[in-house]
């Protein structure tokens, strides 16, 4: 966890850092834009993002990608998973506004919102095999469902590159197979505190 948010304050100093020199990006473009999502890998998740500006203010962005597993096997705080991850797959669609034109900090600022699905097949753990009934341990699929409403900026590094930083509120939605009856899958559900993606657009 320490390392975690050592590593987000790094990356919103360098994002900081970023906005006094480079050129703020006119808030979008018409046209398409693909690149990763480096706060996913923190969740053991590899994404290719995809986004389609419709109009100067106004985009769309889907985003999906495997479990390929986290850098130190662990995962993070607002999973609540219920055993060690063999495999799963995540996607996402989104939605993101440019309200005013100004830039502050050389950053275009947006709100948006986004819903996402994650599916990791798990195997339970062996206190679980220990407590639960032979129905309910073994290989699990565990679903969380995500709903979100997002804030952020998004900085222009050259012509066509762009970093953008959000932070994210909203409802989750988690299922397991197997549940034993009475069991909780996440007691204190926590959706997705944010995300750095870097770009591509043309």
């Amino acid at each position: 966890m320490k390392q975690t948010a050592y590593m987000v304050l790094n990356a919103v100093s360098l994002l900081l850092l970023l906005g006094t020199s480079a050129h703020a990006q006119v808030p979008i473009s018409e046209g398409w834009g693909v690149g990763v999502d480096a706060s996913r890998m923190l969740g053991g998740h590899a994404v290719v993002q995809v986004e389609r500006a419709l109009s100067s203010e106004w985009l769309w962005q889907v985003s999906a990608g495997p479990y390929v597993g986290t850098l130190h096997g662990d995962n993070p705080c607002w999973k609540g998973l219920k055993g060690e991850v063999m495999s799963g797959s995540v996607l996402s669609l989104g939605t993101l506004v440019y309200p005013a034109q100004e830039h502050k900090l050389g950053a275009s600022w947006f709100l948006g919102m986004d819903a996402s699905i994650e599916q990791s097949r798990i195997v339970r753990g062996d206190l679980d095999r220990l407590l639960l009934p032979e129905s309910a341990t073994g290989t699990v699929t565990q679903t969380r469902e995500e709903l979100r409403l997002v804030a952020g900026a998004q900085w222009a590094v050259g012509n066509h590159t762009a970093v953008r930083l959000h932070v994210g509120v909203g409802a989750v939605r988690e299922r397991l197979s197997g549940r034993f009856e009475g069991e909780e899958v996440n007691s204190l559900p926590m959706a997705r505190p944010g995300g750095v993606a870097l770009l591509w657009r043309w």
